[in-house]
């Protein structure tokens, strides 16, 4: 579970970072489909991450 969240999260990271280099015009997508699928996706993604994180921290205190 905390690899899922991890890679998650990693992600994440990785799709706002080709986002920002969208913006930026580091990209060399000229449409810039690219900064919206990654927007996108790190919008999908963070509910996501979100939960795995709730659900980690559950089982942990469940456990303990």
């Amino acid at each position: 579970m905390l690899a899922a969240l991890g890679c998650a999260v990693a992600l994440i990271v990785l799709l706002i970072g080709m986002g920002l280099a969208g913006v930026v015009g580091l990209s060399s997508d000229p449409h810039g489909y690219g900064m919206f699928a990654a927007i996108l996706f790190a919008a999908v993604l963070t509910p996501i991450a979100l939960v795995l994180w709730l659900l980690y921290r559950f089982l942990r205190r469940d456990g303990q």
